[in-house]
């Protein structure tokens, strides 16, 4: 991982509709959903971190280190892209954050644009959440704790998983590791 440089800066915020923050058109955004390829401004981005990685997986422009699949989403992202997607999909861009990233027609651009940066065909829904079988042989959906999807060691969201790290412990460190940011940062 390795912070962005700044022609990798500059090609992102060339790209259309990233001028401005995707939510409430406030210029030169600094911070960025890696999930839905777009930018964002410091206000906004407050409200994209409160909905969760799973959601929303946000990093600063210049001051996060970024590996290089997230370097990949970002470029083939942009504003203009996300919004007229969502528009196209009955999506108003003045829904506020919550209703519009939640949405599952949102969810299922993040997996058009996995899909699209993979080269892999687009999805036209999303995928069936994955049942297995616990220990005690009930079942156990992904959100319940279960394994990450993808590879051992991956994470398919390009979310820096630890190897064996469940969806509820990832979150839980996601979530000690900002606050330890924040009380480091004197907020």
């Amino acid at each position: 991982m390795v912070q962005m440089t700044p022609a990798d800066q500059a090609i992102v915020k060339a790209i259309p509709g990233n001028d401005k923050c995707a939510d409430c058109g406030m210029k030169n955004p600094q911070w960025a959903s890696v999930s839905f390829g777009t930018v964002f401004c410091l206000e906004c981005s407050g409200v994209h971190r409160s909905l969760g990685v799973h959601i929303s997986f946000v990093r600063s422009i210049a001051m996060d280190s970024w590996t290089q699949p997230q370097l990949t989403l970002m470029k083939a992202g942009g504003n203009a892209k996300c919004a007229a997607y969502l528009k196209q999909h009955g999506i108003d861009p003045s829904t506020p954050i919550k209703q519009k990233y939640e949405n599952p027609r949102a969810q299922l651009y993040k997996e058009v644009l996995k899909a699209r940066v993979e080269g892999r065909p687009e999805p036209t829904e999303l995928p069936k959440p994955a049942v297995q079988r616990t220990m005690g042989g009930s079942m156990a959906g992904m959100g319940s704790g279960g394994p990450a999807a993808g590879k051992p060691g991956e994470d398919p969201n390009g979310m820096e998983r630890l190897t064996g790290e469940t969806d509820q412990q990832y979150i839980a460190r996601q979530t000690r590791l900002r606050d330890e940011a924040k009380k480091t940062n004197g907020r």
